[in-house]
């Protein structure tokens, strides 16, 4: 693990849409790491090791080597109703491009679409 706090899937067995509350969400998860209040949306992020990438340089009287992480960025996305009951929610992978309200407007916008 690189950053934040890992949301794995079997800690989401609790959450019932229409059922389960903000409340019940922070008690259970912590409180997020974005609240958008607009959107009634809460997102947990974190970020996990997918691999190492060893590299090597060599020259003609020096060289240098090391090792990078190369990390996955997630979110745990929740939309709530107007009663502050669970509308929706996704644990997605984040793309390294584009602004993190670009991803989440792009998830609402597909959240409407279903």
């Amino acid at each position: 693990m690189l950053a934040g706090k890992p949301v794995a899937e079997d800690q989401l067995a609790f959450i019932v849409p229409k059922v389960t509350t903000k409340r019940e969400v922070i008690d259970r998860l912590g409180s997020p790491d974005v609240i958008w209040e607009d959107a009634r949306v809460f997102a947990y992020n974190w970020e996990m090791r997918q691999g190492i990438l060893f590299w090597a340089i060599s020259g003609y009287t020096t060289g240098a080597a090391g090792a990078e992480d190369i990390p996955r960025r997630y979110a745990l996305l929740i939309r709530f109703d107007e009663q502050g009951r669970v509308e929706r929610f996704a644990r997605k992978v984040r793309p390294w491009s584009g602004s993190y309200g670009q991803f989440l407007q792009e998830w609402l916008k597909n959240s409407s679409a279903e």
